[in-house]
């Protein structure tokens, strides 16, 4: 076997090995996870647990469905996620298009102050954000988190949308407004259909950022009727003490909907790619 060969086969299978090792990292909590949720809870603080379990249990499934109010914080989750991110896209679209296409005064200091607006740590704004829906009549109401999850959704998707706008060529538009389209109608027919794959991943992110925000629901919301899944997630929790069970259980179904998400707009980002390359 040549020299180039065998380098050819150790660097393949380093790369294969790489690979393994990199999903084992990333999948195992998952995998441990699941395992959790399905195990009793006389064999849940075993010195040495099984990587395969011994026994199966639906109890903790069974107690969170029945004895908690986390299928309604899962609603408010759901609610608030995609409401929150179809107001943010909304407002992202129509900012990046005018920040890209539009020449006025003071687009490059607005640019600019975008970034900054994303870069903002929430543990400075929630409580003058905590006063500000309270002072709107907002406060313990899971809608009053509509007002608060835009400031920092919008300037991250307009951060992304900014440079996937620029990519679009502009003799489209040109070409669009000559044939007598106005700005709004070649919004709608021009840009929409070649950025649909961008705007496809940046509402994916968006509704993860706003389904996993932990600080501000946790300010804002109080009776357990108002709360969001991950505030209901950590409310299994007591003093140092952790319902494994429940806390697993429920990590489990909160993840669900994030991953249905992430696979369909794997498969929308794909093939309006293709699209795209066929059509333009």
């Amino acid at each position: 076997m040549r020299a180039s060969t065998v380098r050819a086969v150790r660097k393949k299978t380093l790369i294969y090995a790489i690979v393994v090792f990199g999903l084992i990292w990333t999948l195992f909590p998952v995998y441990w996870m699941v395992k959790t949720s399905f195990t009793p809870d006389a064999l849940m603080y075993d010195a040495k647990p099984s990587l395969i379990p011994t026994e199966v249990t639906t109890k903790h499934y069974k107690d969170l469905f029945s004895q908690t109010e986390f299928m309604t914080n899962l609603k408010n989750s759901l609610i608030v996620s995609l409401l929150a991110t179809l107001i943010s896209l909304f407002i992202s679209i129509f900012a990046s298009y005018s920040l890209t296409r539009l020449k006025f005064r003071g687009r490059k200091f607005i640019t600019k102050s975008i970034i900054i607006c994303y870069l903002m740590p929430a543990a400075v704004l929630f409580i003058p954000m905590y006063v500000l829906v309270s002072k709107l009549g907002f406060a313990d109401n899971k809608y009053g988190l509509l007002i608060i999850y835009p400031t920092f959704i919008v300037p991250y998707c307009c951060y992304m949308l900014l440079s996937y706008f620029k990519a679009i060529p502009g003799s489209l538009e040109e070409a669009a407004l000559i044939d007598g389209c106005t700005r709004l109608q070649t919004l709608w027919r021009i840009i929409f259909p070649i950025a649909a794959p961008g705007i496809a991943v940046v509402a994916t992110f968006a509704f993860t950022m706003s389904w996993n925000e932990f600080l501000y629901a946790l300010v804002v919301t109080t009776s357990p009727s108002q709360l969001t899944a991950m505030v209901g997630i950590a409310g299994f929790k007591f003093s140092d003490s952790f319902i494994w069970g429940l806390l697993m259980s429920s990590s489990v179904i909160a993840s669900i909907p994030a991953l249905i998400l992430y696979l369909g707009a794997q498969t929308f980002v794909i093939g309006g790619l293709a699209d795209g390359g066929a059509k333009y």
